[in-house]
Parts: structure tokens; C-alpha cells; sequence
């Protein structure tokens, strides 16, 4: 994908009666006589809510034309008003000039109607970087998924289907390439069927075009000067062949970070969850190390792997965030996160990186290396990287509070077998001693290095990684926030026992290096490697000798891309996340909980098709 990693500025400037207005396209967000009133007479009453969403317990909205948020608050607001209990509302919106927080605050301030509603938006903004943004709203009940990038890119990117559309880019004559026959077949490609369709344009090639694509068009009277505005019903159109409507009991095999995930984004959904594991409490396995770091390594270059690791990160903090407003314990110590450039070739990839990705000096910005002892509190030998909203995460308390959305089930499933007849519908799980565990709608398996030996395995090149970590007692002149450098030193985490210190890491190496019977073991010469690494990149620190640690395997896999998405009918599958687990569990389970619902997923198609289970076929 092509999209910049920084889009313009709209120039946004507000009227002396205070509707904002572009300074790109010189045209006005919403009418001078009102932008509530228009978004209820043009979009809403266009697509005939709230009764278009009655008896739906999901329903989808997309947008052409995000701006100022004012039909999505609008929309939010009435569909919570009116929406049958339990409902879902996703809603999908493009924006190709997004504004600033800022700016955006001050012209939703004009909206105290919305007050409740542009505070929350307010408080989930993304920042102004290309791509794909899902934002959580109203307890979960809502998501919001914003597509910063040109119109034609954004919907070529986009995949599932949607109930209903807002078309609201700026006027015709003022933005046309809103308007092209490229952009009207898109979206009828996306449109489930009876799809309802609202704008404010009624202008005649609009009409026509619409009418091509297969929608029945309609004119309406319109709203303030505008004389008429247009309404359509699509009358073609299928669901796409991953979506299971009837979908209502989910099976999830694994409860590491992966399936913890996966338990919170179905349920989420309105889905009843089993969470399956063979361990008595989640996060056993490679998940149940006493700290986790939450920090990209971003390549050179946007390629798939780093524009996935880009949107991981940014969609992880918000996650995180929302379960430590929960009342979860995630955070550990103080925010903030320092990656060193230990040397030459990794200062350069540092460098081109935060060209190649734009991100605000809020998100990432490198530091020397004196303003990063400062923010590390501890001499440091280079500067790097420092990524103000990364940190320390808790995984037993996230793992816990996750498996929460979920019934729990202690059991090693052993076989996953097609239930009823020989339609499809329905799995059977079997246990190791040949009992029914359960019959579900759905599967996802999420077991780590356990799926290797599960259902299709065999088609994944999936090796099991082992990786230690050493704990140290805690120094004195030790860093107040996790630094990486190749290696990495934790603040001071909670160690289990009533103990304290540092979680040193990790070594890297496979399960066939040690012996079948032996990789749980403690190396010392690894924890020499490790300690060795520690001292010359934090050469303040005079460590103790590790007095513990923990060795585990990861599940990783030859292109380094995980595996997220639908197996085959009803089965699906979220592995081969290596040590990158904790960033990526929370976006990938959003995308498999999407492909399972149907709605239209948080990253682009061309990532979508990257992390395809079936790949290797």
C-alpha cells in the first residue's frame, strides 16, 4: 500500500458562527444552519434510522469522509437511544485530510449536544498517520475504524461488508475524486444486500453512477439550501464467504495473550466464549513471564511486517489503556519505553525508520544519548529511540483480567473433529482421554508452540523458539523504564513469593539445541551472555547474579508473519506470534473476531492476505 505515512493538514478555520471550514477544498464541514440537524435529516433519516437497525444485533455503518466526526457522534448517539439491548455498532470511516486533536476539540466544543460522546471520541483520537485506526467506544459496544489515506486506496483496502453508507466528502465540484466511478463500485463491492446508502449530493452523475452500480436511487428533499439530497437501497450484493451470521458459541484453544485476546474481541461481539487451556489458570505458557515490554522495533522501510508491527503498537497502547482504566494492573512502573542504538547500522535503521513512518515526535522521537539517561534514569552508552506511551506490562494480571470475557475450561483438547453431518456447521472437541469437551459454532485455535501439534499444523512451517530470562535483585542505579539493546533490562517487577528486581532477557534459540527432557532448565551460560550484553550497554549497572528465571517456547514461523485468520469453514487460527505477542495479540484477535462476524477488519487487504492462514497452500 501506498498510503503516506503522514497526511496533510486540512487548514481547518472556523467561520465567525463557527463552522469550520476547510482550508484545502474551501468548502464547509456541515451547514451553517446546523450540522446536527443535517446529519439527522440527510444521513440518518437517508438511510431510514433508527428503524434500519431495529431487531439487528449488528449493524455496520461506512463512511466517505470522516472530518470533524460529526455524523459518527450524531449516529452514535441515536443508535444508543434506540438500538435493541446487547447491540453492536461498527462503524468504518475514510478521511484523506484528518484533523488535529486539537483543532477537532475546539469545533465538537461548539456541539454540547454531543458533549458525552466527542469526549470519548476526543480521548481514543488517533494521531494523523496513514492507515487503519480502531478505536473501542461505549464499553466495547462500538468500534470505530478510521482509514486515513486517499479514497480509492483506503476502499481498496478495506474487505467485508457494510449495512448501510454516509457519502459526505466535500461537494463534487470541490473534491471529485470522492465521486468516480472507481469509488462508487467499491462500494457497492462492500455493500451487503438491501444495503441502504444517504448523501448530501444530488447530482446527476452521482445519481447515475450510483444507479450503475446497482442501487435503486431516490430523491429527497433536501436540508438548509441544498434543494434535494438522494437515498439508495443496493439490490445486489453477497455476504463474503468468511462471515457465520449464526455465529454464537466460539471455542478458543489457547489462553495466553493470544487467546485472551481473542476471548475479549468475541465477547465483545455479543459471542459466547469458552476459553480452553490444559493449564489451570491462563498465561501458563510462554504469556506468564512476570513482565513483558511493549515497544516496536520498526524496520527500514514500510514494508508488510513493519506496517503491521506499526499498527500493533498503536492499537496496543489504546488496549492496554483501556483495561488499566478497567481497574487492571497492566502498567508496571513508570510509562515510557528507551530502545538504544547500539551501534552504527542500528542507529541508520532507527533513522530511516522514523522517516519511513512519520510518526509524531509524541509516539517516537530519538534522543541523544545524555537526554536519554535522563529519561532512564541511568547512564546509558548511546542514544536511540524513546516511545513515551510504551512501558512495562503485568502479563499475569492482563492474562486474568482477559480470560474474564470468557468461560474457562481446563482441558487438552486432542482432537477437533466436524460436528452433525457433513455441512460444516459446528466442531466437536475431544479431549486426550477421548471425552466431549464441546460442540461450538466456531474454533479458533491460539495454543502457541501447541499448535504445532493441532489440526493442519502440518501445512505451517512453525518452529518452537526457546527463550530465556534471568532475575536480577534490584540496583540501585537501574533504569526507571525498560531499555532495549539487542537485549533488554526491566525496572523493578514484581517477581512472585513477595520477591522483587529486574527481568533481564532474553536468549533466542531453538527447541532442538537442548534436550527433549532438559529446555525448561536454567543456562548459566546464558545468563552470562546476558549479563555481559547489560554491562556494556548500560554501563552504570553493577549487576547481582540472577537468583531465578524462566525459560519458555514461542511458536514462530519462517516469513516472520503470523498466522490470523479463517482455516477453513468455521476454523480458524492466531499463532506463530513469537516474542511479539503481547504487541500483536491485541489487533490480530480484532481481525479474526471481524472474519468471524463479517464486519470489515482493522487492517488493510493487502496485510489481511499476508497473514492468511493458507498461504503456504
Amino acid at each position: 500500500m501506498k498510503t503516506p505515512p503522514i497526511l496533510p493538514d486540512p487548514l481547518v478555520t472556523l467561520g465567525d458562527d463557527g463552522t469550520p471550514r476547510s482550508g484545502v477544498s474551501g468548502d464547509v464541514y456541515f451547514s451553517t444552519a446546523g450540522g446536527v440537524q443535517e446529519t439527522q435529516h440527510v444521513f440518518l433519516g437517508g438511510i431510514g434510522a433508527p428503524d434500519a437497525w431495529q431487531g439487528k444485533q449488528h449493524f455496520r455503518i461506512a463512511e466517505l469522509g470522516f472530518g470533524t466526526g460529526l455524523n459518527f457522534l450524531v449516529t452514535w448517539q441515536a443508535w444508543k437511544r434506540s438500538a435493541p439491548k446487547g447491540a453492536h455498532l461498527d462503524y468504518v470511516s475514510v478521511e484523506g485530510y484528518p484533523i488535529e486533536v486539537e483543532a477537532l476539540g475546539s469545533i465538537l466544543a461548539g456541539v454540547p449536544e454531543l458533549a458525552d460522546e466527542a469526549a470519548a471520541l476526543l480521548a481514543a483520537y488517533p494521531p494523523r498517520v496513514g492507515g487503519l485506526h480502531r478505536l473501542h467506544l461505549d464499553g466495547g459496544r462500538v468500534r470505530l475504524t478510521l482509514l486515513y489515506g486517499e479514497v480509492e486506496a483506503m476502499l481498496d483496502a478495506m474487505t467485508g461488508s457494510v449495512d448501510a453508507w454516509f457519502l459526505d466528502g466535500f461537494a463534487p465540484s470541490k473534491n471529485p475524486g470522492m465521486w468516480t466511478d472507481a469509488v462508487l463500485a467499491a462500494i457497492a463491492r462492500l455493500s451487503a444486500p438491501g444495503a441502504r446508502l444517504a448523501t448530501f449530493s444530488a447530482a446527476g452523475h452521482v445519481r447515475r453512477g450510483l444507479a450503475a452500480q446497482g442501487f435503486k436511487v431516490t430523491k429527497r428533499k433536501g436540508f438548509g439550501y441544498k434543494w434535494a439530497c438522494v437515498s439508495a437501497v443496493y439490490e445486489g450484493g453477497a455476504l463474503p464467504v468468511t462471515a457465520r451470521p449464526d455465529v454464537a458459541r466460539v471455542a478458543v484453544i489457547g489462553a495466553g495473550i493470544a487467546g485472551g485476546c481473542l476471548a475479549r474481541s468475541l465477547s465483545a461481539r455479543g459471542i459466547d466464549v469458552s476459553l480452553i487451556d490444559r493449564a489451570a489458570e491462563p498465561g501458563a505458557g510462554a504469556s506468564g513471564n512476570p513482565a513483558a515490554l511493549l515497544a516496536p522495533r520498526l524496520p527500514r522501510e514500510r514494508t508488510p511486517l513493519g506496517r503491521l508491527m506499526a499498527a500493533a503498537y498503536l492499537h496496543a497502547v489504546r488496549f492496554y489503556d483501556t483495561l488499566a482504566a478497567e481497574g487492571a494492573p497492566v502498567w508496571l512502573g513508570r510509562r515510557g519505553a528507551f530502545t538504544m542504538a547500539r551501534n552504527a547500522d542500528e542507529d541508520e535503521r532507527q533513522a530511516r525508520a522514523r522517516q519511513a513512518f512519520g510518526w509524531p515526535e509524541g509516539i517516537m522521537r530519538g534522543v541523544g544519548a545524555a537526554e536519554a539517561s535522563a529519561l532512564c534514569g541511568s547512564q546509558v552508552a548511546n542514544g536511540g529511540l524513546w516511545f513515551a506511551a510504551a512501558g512495562t506490562l503485568g502479563p499475569p494480571a492482563i492474562t486474568r483480567h482477559l480470560a474474564g470475557a470468557a468461560t474457562y475450561l481446563q482441558a487438552e483438547v486432542d482432537a477437533i473433529k466436524a460436528a452433525g453431518d457433513t455441512s460444516g456447521q459446528g466442531w466437536r472437541l475431544m479431549d486426550t482421554a477421548g471425552r466431549e469437551i464441546g460442540i461450538f459454532d466456531a474454533v479458533v485455535m491460539a495454543a502457541g508452540v501447541g499448535l504445532m501439534g493441532m489440526i493442519d499444523a502440518r501445512r505451517w512451517p512453525l518452529r518452537a523458539n526457546r527463550g530465556q530470562l534471568a532475575y536480577l535483585p534490584e540496583i540501585s542505579s537501574a533504569p526507571v523504564v525498560p531499555v532495549t539493546y539487542g537485549g533488554y533490562l526491566s525496572p523493578p517487577v514484581p517477581l512472585g513469593d513477595g520477591q522483587s528486581g529486574h527481568v533481564l532477557g532474553a536468549t533466542y534459540g531453538g527447541r532442538d539445541d537442548v534436550p527433549e527432557d532438559g529446555w525448561q532448565s536454567l543456562n548459566d551460560d546464558e545468563n552470562r551472555q546476558m549479563l555481559d550484553m547489560l554491562e556494556q550497554n548500560l554501563p552504570a549497572i553493577q549487576a547481582a547474579s540472577p537468583f531465578g528465571g524462566r525459560a519458555s517456547l514461542r511458536a514462530t514461523i519462517r516469513d516472520y508473519m503470523p498466522l490470523a485468520g479463517r482455516v477453513e469453514e468455521g476454523l480458524y487460527v492466531l499463532g506463530g506470534l513469537g516474542s511479539r505477542g503481547f504487541l500483536t495479540a491485541p489487533l490480530l484477535a480484532e481481525l479474526v473476531a471481524d472474519q468471524i462476524s463479517g464486519a470489515p477488519p482493522p487492517l488493510e487487504a493487502d496485510l489481511v492476505r499476508a497473514l492468511e492462514p493458507n498461504r503456504f497452500d
